[in-house]
């Protein structure tokens, strides 16, 4: 279970993040990137403001989950993101690549849940946060498309970066979590 929280924790995520802004902004796929990225950080900056607001109440102190609502606004986003890039995917690479994405936000919250870190009403907010931070900036209506190609370089980007993130998981984290109380 502890593996499946680390693929929402902000050590492990942000220098995915980067690895994936840096190449679409490398492509020129300014207007997907700033689509992603602003839903990305407009659902975290959502869940912090709403985390301070109820800090105080002791029915709801870790209201919304922080994994859950990065887990939906970046892996959706990256959903949303390959599902625009075109059509010329063979017939099973898109189901394995849509449940996987998806899976991996519905597994975080289960996995909080299990791991007694949340409760229900936690994650169920973490998903609605996330959804509504990565509407708000229109990743699913992004301007227009990936360019040709860039499926392949978001692939071999998390080829790359995906590994590097988990070597650095444990320091980046606690490096994070002494600026922002999460």
């Amino acid at each position: 279970m502890q593996l499946l929280s680390t693929l929402a924790t902000i050590g492990f995520v942000l220098p995915v993040f980067a690895a994936l802004m840096g190449m679409l902004l490398a492509r020129r796929d300014y207007s997907v990137a700033a689509a992603w990225g602003g839903g990305v950080v407009l659902s975290l900056l959502i869940a912090l403001a709403i985390r301070g607001m109820l800090r105080a109440d002791p029915d709801l102190p870790h209201f919304p989950s922080g994994h859950v609502t990065l887990a939906v606004a970046f892996y959706g986003g990256l959903l949303v993101i390959y599902l625009r890039g075109g059509h010329s995917h063979g017939r099973m690479a898109l189901p394995v690549i849509l449940m996987a994405l998806a899976s991996i936000a519905l597994v975080e919250g289960w996995s909080r849940v299990l791991l007694t870190e949340h409760t229900w009403v936690d994650v169920i907010g973490g998903f609605v946060v996330g959804s509504l931070g990565l509407l708000a900036t229109g990743c699913p209506w992004a301007v227009r498309r990936i360019q040709r190609g860039s499926r392949l370089y978001l692939a071999a980007t998390l080829a790359v970066a995906i590994p590097l993130a988990f070597l650095n998981v444990r320091w980046l984290d606690s490096l994070i979590r002494t600026f922002v109380v999460l």
